[in-house]
């Protein structure tokens, strides 16, 4: 009873009173065709020295210099179940900006990704930007002893004037791979376009990894599918064009039909045993061949000799 009167003096103090926790979210249900949920999908936009959701960013939008984006390290990402539905979505593209979403891919699907742009205000000049698609550890560090030039490392320092970037960006390959981010297995990267269209499906599940002594347990990765307009250190990228852009997304997901990877291996495997033991039952059939027993007796070894005498031939006196 005395709780219940407290109520009102508490909220006027300032507290909330937190509603009732819902159950837990059903994965196995979130497969509504068209609809983006927000168990799913997590849109997020880079604009300005950092990062925010999009729905946080139309709070800036009215006045550009009172606007504070988020940082990428200080913004947590949500746990999303596996994406399972096709869904179309729209982005505002802001010059020298970026816009994506991230999801959660499994195997057993086939995703399917349509990204067209349209120029804003009526402008005639065709739109160009940037298509990649990334791993979670591609596009941040998840720890602060990581190293590397990350997505978001990439873009807060694109106005920096520094000259390590223009070193990083012509580097050996070796050097790239191993510092630079990268796109999903190094071909999901789509620049100077206006229109792009690619599939993905996955052979085994993406997860993160752990250091040797290191007590965790590997979890899910997600993807990123990222439209940019800013210069980043790739070297065949589309730089800022001064325009704000229309991005409609779309997203396909269908059953994939494959073959399970066990039977590569048995394949690549039979055919390499029989290479192997092909010369093995070549000299065996020769020597079986060469150990065919033959009937002596039987055979007319000498016919000539048991011929009897010509009776035409005629005795002749060596004398006469």
């Amino acid at each position: 009873m005395v709780s219940i009167l407290m109520v009102p003096l508490l909220t006027a103090i300032g507290y909330e009173i937190a509603p009732p926790a819902s159950a837990q979210v059903n994965c196995d249900q979130l497969n509504q065709e068209g609809i983006v949920d927000v168990n799913t999908v997590e849109e997020f936009l880079l604009r300005g020295d950092g990062m925010s959701d999009v729905e946080s960013e139309d709070e800036g939008r009215e006045g550009e210099e009172d606007w504070s984006p988020v940082r990428s390290d200080d913004l947590e990402w949500h746990d999303l179940c596996p994406l399972r539905n096709s869904f179309t979505t729209s982005f505002e593209l802001y010059n020298d900006s970026a816009v994506g979403l991230r999801i959660n891919m499994i195997t057993g699907l086939k995703y399917t990704f349509s990204v067209d742009l349209q120029p804003l205000n009526d402008s005639e000049e065709r739109p160009v930007a940037d298509v990649y698609l990334l791993q979670e550890k591609e596009f941040r560090p998840e720890n602060f002893w990581d190293f590397g030039m990350y997505y978001t490392w990439d873009y807060s320092s694109r106005h920096s004037g520094d000259e390590w970037r223009d070193d990083f960006a012509t580097s050996s390959p070796n050097a790239q791979n191993m510092f630079l981010w990268g796109a999903f297995r190094d071909v999901h990267s789509y620049e100077k376009l206006d229109n792009v269209e690619f599939s993905v499906a996955l052979d085994h599940p993406e997860q993160s990894s752990c250091w040797i002594f290191e007590d965790c347990k590997a979890e899910p990765e997600s993807m990123l599918l990222i439209i940019d307009s800013w210069d980043n250190i790739r070297v065949y990228d589309a730089g800022p064009q001064g325009e704000n852009y229309s991005v409609d997304l779309s997203v396909e997901v269908e059953e994939r039909i494959s073959l399970p990877n066990w039977t590569v291996k048995c394949f690549c495997c039979g055919g390499l045993i029989s290479i192997l033991a092909a010369p093995f039952i070549v000299h065996k059939q020769y020597m079986k061949a060469g150990n065919v027993s033959l009937d002596v007796g039987a055979a007319d070894m000498m016919p000539h000799l048991d011929t009897t005498p010509e009776e035409n031939v005629k005795e002749q006196n060596p004398l006469q």
